[in-house]
């Protein structure tokens, strides 16, 4: 901040003497030339004194003394604000110091806003089932439009005599063409002949789809002497 300084103070010497002095004599509140440039404005009544802020500078008027506050550097104006029963007033000169203040500690301009995201779409999906060998999982894989969230719901149809039970939700996206894939364990112990059942779903629009498959063994190739005891 001391540099920026540095280098304003020059140009603040210059602009007090550069109006006739006719100008001088017209006066400009200092909360509306602080609305003009972007600096926040405080009135400190216990200081009779005004707190322009910028991001990288605090600049402090007082009424009825000539010195003023840039930083840390004390600032002589051509004439000391005066206190007209609302606000501080200062010269032309003065105002002429805080553009070229605020021109050395600009403002950054406000984050871009990411964009809303889509509530609805047009389009179709698909999903393959496989088990993972060796794990009480599924993989789940598919294709759907580009760039749209994807929940995939899976679903166990253990007996008839007992309802469809939901074994998990997994929330994925689909990539830049537009496909998905994802990992999903289910519940340890289930039977073979049960069927689990994969749901894709999207937004609005997007037409869902499901996969079924059947529960055998975990591990299928596995041909151990454990399997061949007496049950």
């Amino acid at each position: 901040m001391l540099s920026f300084v540095r280098l304003v103070v020059p140009a603040l010497v210059i602009a007090s003497v550069a109006f006739p002095a006719a100008a001088a004599e017209r006066s400009v509140p200092l909360a509306r030339i602080a609305a003009e440039t972007g600096y926040t404005y405080a009135w400190l009544p216990g200081e009779a004194s005004v707190s322009l802020t910028r991001p990288g500078v605090v600049v402090v008027f007082r009424a009825g003394e000539q010195l003023y506050r840039v930083g840390d550097r004390m600032i002589s104006a051509d004439r000391a604000p005066e206190f007209d029963g609302t606000d501080l007033v200062i010269s032309p000169a003065t105002v002429a110091a805080l553009r070229s203040i605020a021109l050395a500690f600009p403002v950054p301009p406000p984050p871009r806003l990411a964009p809303a995201p889509a509530t609805s779409a047009s389009g179709a999906l698909t999903v393959d089932l496989t088990f993972v060998p060796g794990r009480d999982a599924v993989s789940v894989r598919g294709q759907g439009p580009a760039d749209l969230p994807i929940t995939i719901t899976l679903t166990g149809e253990i007996s008839r005599d007992i309802p469809v039970v939901v074994l998990s939700r997994t929330s994925v996206r689909t990539g830049a063409d537009g496909t998905y894939e994802a990992i999903i364990g289910t519940s340890s112990g289930a039977p073979p002949g049960t069927a689990i059942v994969a749901t894709a779903t999207s937004l609005p629009g997007v037409t869902p789809a499901s996969k079924r498959i059947i529960v055998g063994h975990t591990s299928p190739r596995v041909d151990s002497p454990l399997d061949k005891l007496p049950k």
